[in-house]
């Protein structure tokens, strides 16, 4: 099957299209866009060090764009990686880590790539040295790329619009170095020519994504084999103004480390390995995805005594936010744990370490239904019920995180709601006591999991001889 064939599309509610990120697209383009810091393609990361066990990675909250990894008692705070890029509207955000099991590499999502994705954020991961940075989704990353023969592929595009609706945005050609900007008038044609596109192989059909930011469109009738050295032409691409968004978010490792879990779109849950191959959506988390709730967020993987289980917080418009927990491999959303207003947005969710309970950070409302405040609580699997641990008045706790040894918490705190106000990473004993400032300008902390223990093997001198 040809890795386009595999999507999964939902639909839902569009989102404001915003002029600065139009802008900011445009002038990347004609300014010839750098290549990330840190992209290799280094072989997947060795033996974990053992320095970065227990520790706290978070994102730098003051510009999005930077993972730093501190002790959670606030020493060795340091940087893991940054993308590099020139980003004065700041549109590139990193929103959320997880750690790999064996402590050796994060795995997070970012927008930083979408000049060189369908996505516009993917799922990469980096090694705590700052080594072997890739992409995930839509792998490869747009420095690895190089590596691949090229060829040049025409994309005829038309404005069909029924409304009378000009196009002003960009079109990316799957494997091309980046976008190329579009603008048609109703009834306007053009031929857009992609130059160094990689050629991935024989059963790859790479497509076109018609982009109007933040929304974005696959134009399946683009679906080509590239040929290196030569020129190919696809079908012909109706763009439009779109209103639905193509992105990855809330990756989480499997307990084992043999898969990476994400949400794609609105609602649909996949998974893929830790080195994919190119273009590789991977497959979906459930055998029938029905019933799923309109939006889905922070995904999580259970710890090896729910290995095959997972948390998330869903939403269906008009009715209501809930909490549910999933069995891999099985049809429906899953089971609703906890049940909130539709405009009471779950925050924050994070498995306790042994599996008996989870934690997580959910909004409040007054008399007047508007949230004001968001705090972290603990529901117990064994008596369903849910314990308070903060009791904020006015701020907001977003994501939350267990320490190894399920004693101590770790969050973000903001004083207002917006997803990019500005925030902190406190720490809190798992009983609510103990509140403290860990690092300023923070927010998506994710606490290292303990190491998987590297058998030492001996082994005798082998003699050879010769027959």
């Amino acid at each position: 099957m040809a890795p386009f064939d595999r999507f999964h599309v939902s639909t839902g509610p569009a989102r404001v299209v915003t002029l600065a990120l139009l802008l900011a697209l445009l002038l990347m383009v004609t300014a010839g866009l750098p290549a990330a810091m840190g992209q290799t393609t280094d072989p997947p990361a060795g033996p974990t060090n053992i320095a970065v066990v227990g520790s706290i990675a978070y994102v730098n909250a003051a510009t999005g764009d930077e993972i730093r990894l501190v002790q959670p008692d606030g020493s060795g705070n340091r940087r893991v990686w940054a993308h590099g890029l020139a980003d004065p509207n700041s549109v590139y955000r990193v929103t959320s880590l997880t750690w790999r099991p064996n402590a050796a590499e994060l795995a997070f999502a970012s927008s930083h790539e979408n000049w060189c994705s369908l996505n516009d954020a993917d799922v990469f991961a980096i090694a705590t040295d700052g080594h072997n940075y890739r992409r995930i989704t839509q792998a490869p990353s747009c420095a690895g790329l190089a590596a691949y023969p090229k060829g040049t592929v025409r994309v005829p595009v038309e404005n069909s619009s029924l409304l009378g609706d000009s196009f002003a945005g960009f079109v990316y050609f799957q494997g091309a170095p980046s976008i190329l900007p579009l603008s048609l008038s109703p009834g306007g044609s053009s031929v857009l020519t992609f130059n160094n596109v990689a050629d991935f192989g024989e059963e790859f059909l790479q497509v076109a994504v018609m982009i109007v930011p933040p929304n974005r469109a696959i134009a399946f009738e683009t679906a080509v084999d590239v040929v290196a050295g030569q020129t190919v032409t696809t079908g012909e691409m109706g763009v439009y103004v779109p209103d639905t968004f193509w992105e990855t978010r809330f990756p989480t490792w499997r307990s084992d480390g043999s898969s990476i879990g994400y949400v794609l779109n609105f609602a649909s849950l996949f998974r893929l390995p830790p080195n994919p191959s190119p273009l590789d959506l991977g497959t979906e988390l459930q055998t029938e995805p029905a019933n799923m709730p309109d939006f889905a967020d922070l995904l999580t993987w259970g710890p090896p005594s729910r290995a095959n289980q997972l948390l998330y917080a869903g939403n269906a418009v008009f009715d209501s936010e809930a909490i549910y927990l999933l069995t891999e491999g099985s049809s429906g959303a899953g089971q609703k744990l906890l049940v909130y207003e539709v405009w009471e947005q779950v925050r924050g969710l994070a498995w306790l370490s042994d599996g008996s309970g989870f934690v997580f950070a959910v909004e409040e409302d007054n008399d007047s239904f508007e949230s004001v405040r968001a705090n972290v609580f603990e529901y117990t699997f064994a008596t369903q019920q849910v314990k308070r641990l903060t009791n904020y008045s006015n701020l907001f706790a977003g994501q939350v995180s267990i320490s190894p040894d399920g004693t101590q918490i770790v969050f973000d705190r903001s004083t207002a709601k917006e997803p990019d106000a500005p925030a902190d990473v406190w720490i809190i004993n798992r009983d609510g006591s103990g509140q403290r400032l860990l690092a300023p300008n923070g927010r998506a902390p994710a606490w290292s999991p303990r190491a998987t223990p590297v058998v030492q093997r001996a082994y005798l001198p082998i003699a050879i001889r010769p027959r």
